[in-house]
């Protein structure tokens, strides 16, 4: 699970102090690949390539700063300083090379190469919300953000399973999904398709040779990542049950050359079919838009928005999902309010003893409340713990039902 090499550790940090600081600095945070594992020279790693690419014209002052870069660390080491992991070592944050730590050193671009370890353990949903936080730490800092796909490997023997190297294929799929064009392929043209191995091995099936690096250097190069311009931010998405309909309503910020959005509903939570198209404001400050499912499935439905832009590139929102079946009881809306309080507004056709609770995007409860809600419009308010910016969902439970709506905390 978590692999520790027996090979030295280069580190390729240029010695640029801050009071010389280059035209332009990209900080890199990850595991073993990017700090340079079982390569020949550190010329032959994918970052001293960027370095050479970057630095082969006057005034040679582009520096690629990759000394956050650990082997063995996994997604979870990288989280901002603000969060509280709920698993145990070595899921931790790593302070001294995490998000916050990168993003101190005033960096134009960010990006974030956890690849695999803990992957073997981890849930996908985990491991995107993970990312997910990740980038958006970047993003609300004003820097762009790219996160790698993950790589082929099979050892450990714990690696080496169908199981497992489905997950990473399907890690891949949905990390070119979630993050769009700033995701960055270190999959495709890396695996041998005839036994899933990785295709150009430095020998321990984990990391990669001198022509692998390449290939990522060429990845990297493509994505143009010096010009990228930062995403839409979605600030709130909703999803509530309301007199036999549902309604998805969102925000956004930083809206720049959207065409429109896509409304897509699934009953599985896996495929995903358009239900309808809204047009885009385009408006740099915050932007709200509704959407109304007027023949919503039975049962639980769940919902995401595709973001066209106008020069054909894709984001994606994260997945919201509401349940139909629950009658005139129906959670409106719920949001932060603070960093330590979420509101919930509640419609109920009876008055009666409830608990109301809050729950990570992994399904822990953060924090947990009981009392009566009156018939008809119910505001609530659940004290928390410190929230960190990520996905969360709120259950409120009567005797007779039960539902749940998600949000997001920028």
């Amino acid at each position: 699970m978590r692999y520790l090499s027996v090979f030295l550790l280069v580190t390729l940090f240029f010695t640029f102090t801050d009071t010389a600081r280059g035209q332009k600095k990209l900080v890199i945070i990850g595991s073993s690949t990017s700090a340079c594992f079982n390569v020949n020279s550190v010329t032959e790693c994918y970052v001293g390539r960027l370095s050479s690419y970057y630095n082969q014209e006057p005034p040679f002052d582009t520096l690629i700063d990759n000394h956050l870069a650990l082997g063995g660390s996994n997604c979870y080491n990288g989280m901002p300083t603000s969060y509280t992991s709920p698993y145990d070592n070595p899921y931790k944050r790593d302070e001294a090379r995490n998000i916050t730590m990168a993003l101190s050193l005033n960096p134009d671009v960010i990006i974030v190469n956890y690849p695999t370890n803990g992957y073997d353990v981890l849930r996908v949903d985990s491991i995107l919300y993970c990312l997910r936080t990740i980038r958006d730490s970047a993003n609300e800092k004003g820097v762009p953000c790219f996160i790698t796909t993950t790589q082929p490997r099979t050892s450990p023997a714990s690696f080496n399973t169908g199981p497992v190297k489905a997950k990473l294929a399907e890690l891949k799929d949905s990390i070119l999904l979630e993050f769009g064009n700033f995701a960055i392929d270190f999959w495709t043209g890396l695996i041998n398709p005839a036994d899933t191995t990785i295709l150009y091995d430095s020998g321990d099936q984990i990391h990669m040779n001198g022509t692998g690096h390449d290939i990522l250097f060429q990845r990297v190069l493509a994505k143009n990542i010096f010009m990228a311009t930062l995403p839409t931010t979605f600030l709130q998405f909703n999803t509530v049950h309301k007199n036999n309909t549902n309604i998805v309503s969102w925000s956004t910020a930083r809206e720049t050359d959207v065409a429109y959005f896509e409304i897509q509903r699934s009953g599985d939570g896996t495929g995903f079919s358009r239900i309808g198209t809204i047009a885009a404001g385009n408006g740099y400050g915050n932007n709200e838009y509704q959407y109304t499912d007027l023949q919503p499935l039975q049962g639980r439905n769940f919902y995401k928005i595709l973001v066209l832009d106008k020069d054909g590139k894709k984001q994606v929102s994260p997945v919201m999902s509401v349940n139909t079946g629950t009658g005139k009881f129906g959670l409106l809306k719920a949001y932060a309010r603070t960093n330590a309080q979420v509101v919930i507004e509640l419609e109920n056709n009876e008055s009666g003893n409830a608990s109301w609770e809050l729950l990570t995007n992994t399904g822990m409860v953060i924090s947990r409340q009981t009392g009566k809600i009156v018939s008809g419009s119910t505001t609530l308010y659940l004290n928390t713990p410190p929230l960190s910016n990520g996905i969360y969902h709120v259950r409120v439970v009567t005797g007779k039902a039960s539902v749940t709506t998600s949000f997001i905390k920028n």
